[in-house]
């Protein structure tokens, strides 16, 4: 046999050592770097903190004005050390990232399952659809729909039971899963499929009612199925604060209101900072003799340096992007939330998608409205009339929750109703979608809502 030989392109990107040092550090979030510094401090003598305070940022200073109430409100009355407290998404998000090492995922699979928890819901949904979530992904990943639902599969086997569902549905039916195979088991499973709602009445009447309409199973296979079904958790992400000890982090920067519009300034007791120890320094350039291994230490000292500058010029960048694509929101509250894609703030910013993933990851801003997550304004748009560009999936969930809070309870708005109501005001989406952004919102169906009136 002849020898077949032949030429194949490929493009490959290798990382120098200075930017997987500042990439790096990017993705790291407050807490994590000011650990990382702390290590470079121990390592390198060459470092320094600065002695002074003069990076800290009075209290005093702070102009924060109050909100009309809503969940990320903090009042005006009170200081800026309320801030500091981290939502109870954080400690979730943080226990899931754990996991990832514990399973037999790939590297590909596993950055690809860390994003897909940065993409979990304060109540641990997975809301978006696979091609939505393909939309936050680098496009040098080249991934596909299929790889996005394998990830899916994968994260929806961690603890705890339910995460990454699309909805209260599918999260129970995952949770019912891991529980010992029965025909209890079986009829709780049909019972949350096909009777969810009925199943917050009454227990003996229920007992009654769906052994008559599943005739095939005892009473106490009913009863125990009901048992299942009430001892489920419907939001995955509960309790977790309470089962961890809380954490506590600033935000990266301040979101404030002045004369010329909304303004971001840098929150500068949230940043690690450290220099050169000028007398090793001095006695450097007092010698021509500088051993390599102190050179190489000059060498790393300075590169850390950097990484924190870029870092920090990273952040605030991205922070002031988000302030002026933004600005409804933080004037009108969440209804204001404009459609915003990663790769849009990666083309505007001139970086790559990764980086913004990254600067993004874990970092927060503060305003009148609360703390939040740098990654909550990116938001997938969902269709919309001709004159308008898209609506983003946070806003018309705004919307959704203050026309449920306005209806009349005797007379609740059926999900069909509220399709209508979307539409008059230029937003087109499908009943189920309607109902899974309610069931996000953890607002039950018309007939539950119902008052006597």
């Amino acid at each position: 046999m002849t020898p077949n030989f032949g030429l194949k392109l490929k493009q490959t990107q290798q990382l120098n050592q200075r930017l997987q040092q500042s990439l790096r550090v990017l993705q790291l979030s407050g807490i994590e770097l000011e650990r990382e510094v702390e290590d470079w401090l121990q390592e390198n003598p060459l470092l320094e903190r600065p002695e002074s305070d003069e990076f800290a940022e009075p209290l005093a200073e702070s102009h924060l004005s109050a909100a009309p109430s809503q969940t990320h409100q903090i009042s005006g009355s009170e200081t800026e050390e309320a801030w500091l407290n981290l939502a109870e998404e954080q400690d979730f998000y943080q226990y899931l990232h754990a996991q990832v090492c514990e399973h037999p995922l790939s590297s590909r699979k596993a950055e690809l399952v860390h994003l897909l928890i940065d993409c979990l819901d304060e109540q641990g949904y997975l809301t978006d659809s696979p091609a939505d979530i393909l939309e936050h992904t680098p496009l040098a990943w080249m991934l596909d729909e299929e790889d996005v639902r394998q990830a899916i599969d994968a994260l929806q086997a961690f603890d705890p039971a339910g995460v990454a569902a699309t909805d209260l549905t599918e999260s129970l039916l995952l949770q019912l899963m891991r529980l010992p195979a029965s025909p209890a088991r079986q009829l709780a499973a049909r019972l949350v499929s096909d009777a969810l709602p009925e199943l917050g009445k009454n227990r003996a009447q229920n007992v009654r009612h769906f052994h008559k309409q599943y005739p095939q199973y005892g009473e106490d296979a009913v009863q125990t199925a009901l048992e299942m079904v009430a001892a489920l958790n419907p939001y995955p992400a509960n309790g977790f604060a309470a089962a961890e000890p809380t954490a506590y982090v600033q935000p990266d920067v301040w979101v404030k209101e002045t004369a010329h519009g909304w303004a971001v300034s840098s929150n500068e007791a949230a940043w690690p900072h450290i220099r050169l120890n000028q007398e090793y320094c001095d006695l450097f350039k007092e010698t021509d003799d500088v051993s390599p291994e102190w050179k190489t230490k000059l060498a790393e000292a300075r590169q850390k340096i950097d990484s924190l500058a870029l870092r920090k010029h990273t952040v605030i960048r991205l922070a002031e992007y988000i302030v002026e694509h933004q600005a409804d929101f933080f004037t009108f509250g969440e209804i204001g939330l404009t459609p915003m894609l990663l790769k849009d703030a990666a083309a505007a910013l001139d970086v790559a998608e990764s980086t913004i993933s990254r600067a993004a990851n874990q970092k927060y801003l503060a305003c009148p409205r609360g703390l939040f997550a740098l990654r909550y304004f990116f938001t997938q748009a969902v269709s919309a009339d001709a004159d308008n560009e898209g609506i983003s999936q946070s806003a018309v969930k705004a919307m959704l929750g203050q026309l449920i809070e306005h209806e009349n309870s005797s007379k609740p708005y059926s999900d069909e109703a509220l399709v209508r109501l979307l539409q008059q005001q230029g937003v087109e989406i499908a009943r189920r979608t309607v109902a899974k952004y309610r069931e996000s919102l953890g607002l039950p169906p018309a007939h539950q809502r119902k008052r006597g009136g």
